[in-house]
């Protein structure tokens, strides 16, 4: 190897070395957030301290020939919130807050799921969602109805610090329309026992437990989950599982099953969570996606109220789109910065000229309005 190749190895070796020691801190972070109310402006602080804190790191792409380096420089602006606390609040004569925080942010997942009191946060700001499982599960070792996986991923969940609905609650539905179709994956089906149960996510799966043959004096194990999950208010897919694999040995062949399935289930719980972090911190730190249903709307109410919502006169609005009219009831969905509370509040305040509407309902990431005669 010549001198030439030597000296770009060697610097694309400080490149990596640099771009390792970069990633993965912890970072003191002040943000400032404006809103209607506190929460409102909370929210939009914690998105400026990660775009303050994590806006600056710069990653470096390089790749090293015999006669060039070529860096491809871009900045990074995702990242997690694992904690922070109000060092100033104000509310203007126009009744708007002003909050200013000091936050850690990390663009570390793993620093998130591992940190008990990070993840409690980024629960908080997602309003502590409730969570129901229900996971269709085929013991071929036992040939009998069991309910392995659900139990783990119950336990996994709560000990992590979930909402999780009890167990007999879901069970009480079976039999119903709606709790077969939810087994068999219908989402729609899952939303509507979701919605019954008041839980604003649900995860629907099936688990497979099967015996992989002797293993000199004891039986191998196997059990094999898939999953989706489902916001019940949207019926938006927040994450999909399609294998988690587990295998153990025993000599019973019940118990080598059950080992196999909590395996299984572990890895499955652990995915999960972690596609929930990655989704509600790119919400918490870019937007979140609201959908409104308004009532009493023709053609044009319908195209007004669009308008009305692409010219961002209610503050946080990204972008708009409507979705469509049928009888009367119109849909819209809404890219937001901040919670659908927020939203609400300022659609309540102001309106369209010609068009006076009321807000009705707010439930999870859904609002309902009605156009006012």
């Amino acid at each position: 190897m010549n001198m030439k190749k030597i000296l770009y190895k060697m610097i694309g070796l400080l490149c990596l070395f640099v771009f390792t020691t970069i990633q993965g801190q912890v970072l003191v972070a002040t943000g400032t957030g404006y809103g209607l109310t506190k929460d409102a402006a909370t929210e939009q602080a914690k998105r400026d301290a990660v775009e303050q804190g994590l806006g600056a790191y710069m990653t470096s792409t390089t790749t090293v020939t015999a006669t060039s380096i070529e860096d491809n420089i871009y900045s990074k602006a995702q990242g997690f919130v694992k904690s922070f606390k109000v060092t100033k609040e104000s509310k203007g004569p126009d009744g708007n807050w002003e909050i200013t925080i000091e936050a850690e942010v990390t663009d570390m997942i793993d620093q998130v799921m591992a940190d008990e009191a990070a993840l409690q946060t980024l629960l908080n700001a997602m309003n502590r969602p409730r969570i129901i499982f229900m996971v269709k599960e085929q013991n071929l070792i036992d040939n009998t109805p069991t309910d392995f996986a659900e139990t783990k991923l119950l336990a996994m969940f709560y000990d992590k610090g979930f909402d999780v609905v009890d167990r007999q609650m879901v069970m009480a539905l079976k039999g119903s329309v709606d709790y077969d179709q939810a087994l068999s994956g219908n989402v729609s089906a899952a939303a509507k026992i979701a919605n019954q149960l008041g839980a604003e996510i649900i995860v629907i799966g099936t688990a497979k437990i099967s015996s992989g043959g002797k293993i000199y004096n004891m039986t191998s194990g196997q059990a094999d989950i898939n999953a989706k999950i489902v916001r019940a208010d949207t019926g938006e897919i927040l994450a999909v599982v399609p294998q988690a694999r587990g295998k153990k040995p025993h000599i019973s062949p019940s118990t080598a099953g059950i080992n196999a399935t909590n395996q299984a289930a572990e890895v499955l719980g652990k995915n999960i969570i972690s596609q929930l972090v990655i989704k509600w911190s790119t919400q918490q730190s870019n937007f979140t996606k609201v959908y409104i249903v308004l009532k009493g709307a023709d053609f044009m109410s319908y195209m007004t109220f669009e308008s009305f919502l692409k010219a961002q006169t209610v503050s946080g609005i990204r972008n708009a789109y409507a979705k469509g009219l049928n009888d009367g009831v119109a849909e819209y969905e809404v890219e937001f910065e901040g919670k659908s509370q927020a939203l609400a509040m300022g659609l309540s305040q102001t309106s369209p000229d010609g068009l006076t509407f009321k807000v009705t309902g707010l439930t999870g990431n859904r609002i309902t309005a009605e156009i006012v005669q």
